[in-house]
């Protein structure tokens, strides 16, 4: 159980971070493309190296995700199990909405399922969560009990409970809001710094400038592994893919997009996500988050699926 909750957590990696970081600790930036536009704009004062220490210590990203506790919004959820030969095996579609009201110095939201289609054998008897990655979806995005907490202003707290499967989810949820930290997980931990000296000769890294959805003008930071590394004989990273846009007026992370990756004796797992983000007045919110992939731990089945949240109506 416990090796199926770490690999899961790394898999989602959400919701709490230390946005501290330690400066690049060599010349990072002539292992970086720079496309024409973002060399032109490097004539006018653009620094690179300062762009990807900025995104090793971004919290946007992390801050956008928390914002969610602070308002109401309905949320579309449609997730699928498959079985080993990719046939489905449970299914969950539903559409929830979260209330939030002000009480004292606090503000307290609510959850209430609206609509509900269960497939196959999604829960066990009194709905318990059959599938651990069931059990994380729930924890992020369904509050099944009233929750207060200080305002959307106020500094997050970044506790974790006390054990050692809270240690390792603190350090597994460095690997989306700060990608590049390494982790202090057995086999992986090393393979996750991206931007150490020693994974930068597996990895081909760019900056450049693209136009997001609704015309966003942004930069982009990008990462893959490069060709010669990419079998499974000659693996050494996790990271496979990393794609991060910054709006180039604010430098807030308004998308992200990365594949993780690990094959090894103790366990499998390869999961793609994609996450968007919608701006709210001066709030940032995750809008779109789409997931596909799977893990495998010894003792426990195979886990396989895909899952799609749409997150709209969002109001103070």
């Amino acid at each position: 159980m416990k090796n199926g909750i770490i690999i899961l957590t790394l898999l989602w990696m959400t919701l709490s971070v230390n946005a501290q970081t330690d400066s690049l600790e060599f010349d990072f930036a002539r292992f970086i493309y720079l496309d024409s536009i973002t060399i032109t704009a490097s004539r006018s004062g653009f620094d690179s190296e300062e762009f990807i220490e900025m995104v090793q210590a971004d919290s946007s990203f992390y801050r956008a995700f928390r914002n969610l506790r602070f308002v109401n919004y309905t949320a579309e959820n449609d997730i699928q199990f498959y079985d080993k030969k990719d046939q489905p095996a449970a299914s969950y579609r539903s559409k929830t909405t979260q209330q939030v009201q002000q009480e004292a110095q606090l503000t307290c939201r609510t959850m209430r399922i609206e609509s509900e289609q269960i497939e196959g054998k999604y829960y066990k008897k009194s709905r318990k969560p059959r599938y651990y990655t069931t059990k994380m979806y729930e924890r992020l995005f369904f509050t099944k009990e009233k929750t207060c907490e200080a305002s959307i202003d106020a500094p997050a707290s970044e506790d974790e409970p006390d054990g050692k499967i809270a240690k390792y989810v603190a350090q597994l949820k460095k690997l989306i809001f700060q990608p590049g930290e390494k982790v202090d997980i057995p086999i992986i931990g090393n393979k996750t710094a991206i931007f150490d000296e020693k994974m930068a000769e597996y990895y081909d890294y760019s900056i450049e400038s693209k136009i997001y959805k609704n015309g966003i003008d942004c930069y982009v930071f990008g990462l893959t592994v490069k060709p010669e590394y990419q079998s499974k004989k000659t693996d050494k990273t996790v990271v496979k893919f990393l794609e991060t846009y910054f709006e180039k007026k604010t430098f807030q992370v308004i998308a992200r997009n990365y594949r993780v990756a690990y094959y090894g004796a103790l366990f499998d797992f390869d999961v793609t996500m994609n996450v968007e983000l919608k701006k709210l007045e001066d709030n940032y919110f995750p809008e779109f988050i789409s997931y596909d992939g799977f893990w495998k731990v010894p003792t426990q089945k195979l886990e396989k699926a895909k899952f799609t949240i749409q997150l709209e109506s969002f109001e103070y």
